[in-house]
């Protein structure tokens, strides 16, 4: 097996190796906040386990440097995309999308191995982000799809 760090130092953020599976490598950080409410954490996923490339510590300094910037994205395209027919969301749901605070909380950014990634809102009052929250692929440093994990466990 490679040497791999217990810690990464990535745009001045300590991330720490968590326990995991042999076959994977992942790092988290939790980031200071704004206005100190909510959890925020940006984790790295590697699989199968090794040190992270180049190219995927360079995302995670954009994402880490521009974590707000990239939950208000999140949120304005879960606004935007969540109120089309194939959400199925209620009026409540529907009404509480529009309002002046989106829905969303507890951001989390994954990274993985391949570059892609995913910033996750742990928490929601919407049904679809019942029991796992409800995340935005990006593509790059634009959103491009909503995972739905309502159903994470039937797979």
């Amino acid at each position: 097996m490679p040497d791999i760090p217990t810690h990464l130092n990535i745009a001045g953020t300590e991330f720490a190796r968590i326990d995991s599976p042999d076959s994977i490598a992942c790092w988290t950080a939790t980031l200071d906040s704004a206005g100190g409410d909510d959890d925020r954490s940006v984790s790295i996923v590697i699989e199968p386990a090794a040190s992270p490339e180049q190219g995927v510590l360079q995302l995670a300094a954009v994402v880490v440097a521009r974590f707000d910037e990239f939950t208000d994205l999140a949120a304005e395209y879960l606004q935007q995309r969540l109120g089309e027919p194939e959400y199925r969301l209620s009026d409540v749901e529907l009404l509480a999308l529009q309002g002046a605070e989106p829905p969303f909380g507890e951001p989390e950014a994954v990274i993985w191995a391949d570059g892609s990634w995913m910033l996750r809102f742990a928490e929601s009052r919407l049904e679809i982000a019942d029991p796992y929250g409800i995340g935005v692929l990006f593509d790059g440093t634009s959103p491009c799809a909503i995972e739905d994990l309502s159903d994470a466990d039937s797979a």
